[in-house]
């Protein structure tokens, strides 16, 4: 079995179970196809901009993506970052986002770790917001959906869809861009894992690589080479400072450093850092 139909099992099967009961065979069938299509082509993809584009030029065979994006999560700057934006058809300039704000629908759903819903946005968009907000950019949406990002339980990012277009969107649309999550974020995953890899395999010696650093690990490094305390890692990541403790001990342990400064001199001598 391939790695891209071995984690579309599980996906596919619920995603099949829920479209017997509300969609024919054929229309289900089809949606499926061109789910296979699309997490087969990402999860080759190295960056995130390739990811972007490969959904896009499929997304709108399954819904109205008037504006489809998909912003990741930063958390040394705790803003979801959004690069390769489209908005009919054209390609937005890049921009961010503060990931606690109240006031906007990424906010709602990085605190909630749930989607948002709406088909008439002058009318539901209380249901998440205290007030009503305008676009940063292009058009308002009079329809829009959002999808967090998972990996392991924790946000990466957001995935959204948006449209002028009212009751655009169904249950079905839903679950087809929760579907697309799965994909995008194990894409993401790869993309990023590739990336450490290629960084490493540059530098490190190789009793390293028996051992790396894991993502939430690289994630701490980062932080301490900007001279970040334990209490402010902790609140950047949403962890505990002992786990933060804890993975600084298993940095110093697999870089063979005695202090954070060695530790940091060496991991810019390997290339995992800047």
């Amino acid at each position: 079995m391939s790695k891209t139909l071995a984690i579309a099992k599980p996906i596919c099967l619920a995603y099949l179970s829920y479209m017997a009961s509300e969609h024919n065979e054929t229309d289900s069938l089809i949606t499926l196809r061109v789910l296979n299509q699309i997490g087969a082509s990402i999860l080759s993809e190295f960056t995130v901009e390739q990811i972007i584009d490969t959904v896009y030029q499929h997304v709108n065979r399954l819904m109205d993506a008037y504006s489809f994006a998909i912003g990741l999560y930063n958390p040394v700057s705790q803003r979801f970052e959004y690069t390769g934006t489209r908005e009919n058809g054209k390609k937005m300039p890049a921009f961010s986002i503060y990931a606690h704000s109240t006031e906007r629908f990424s906010g709602w759903v990085f605190a909630n770790k749930k989607e948002v819903f709406i088909n008439d946005f002058e009318n539901e968009y209380q249901r998440y917001l205290p007030a009503r907000i305008t676009a940063l950019h292009g058009l308002e949406p009079a329809s829009l959906m959002y999808v967090p990002l998972m990996i392991n339980q924790e946000i990466i990012g957001l995935l959204s869809v948006r449209t002028p277009v009212k009751n655009a969107y169904t249950q079905h649309s839903l679950e087809i861009l929760k579907t697309l999550a799965v994909f995008i974020s194990k894409a993401i995953e790869n993309a990023r894992a590739r990336k450490n890899d290629e960084v490493a395999a540059r530098q490190a010696p190789g009793d390293y690589h028996l051992n790396p650093l894991s993502a939430r690990e690289l994630d701490v490094l980062n932080l301490l080479s900007k001279g970040a305390a334990n209490r402010a890692i902790a609140d950047s990541l949403f962890i505990s400072p002992s786990t933060v403790k804890t993975h600084t001990l298993n940095i110093y342990q697999k870089l063979g450093a005695a202090n954070r400064t060695e530790a940091i001199i060496k991991a810019r001598d390997y290339g995992l850092i800047n």
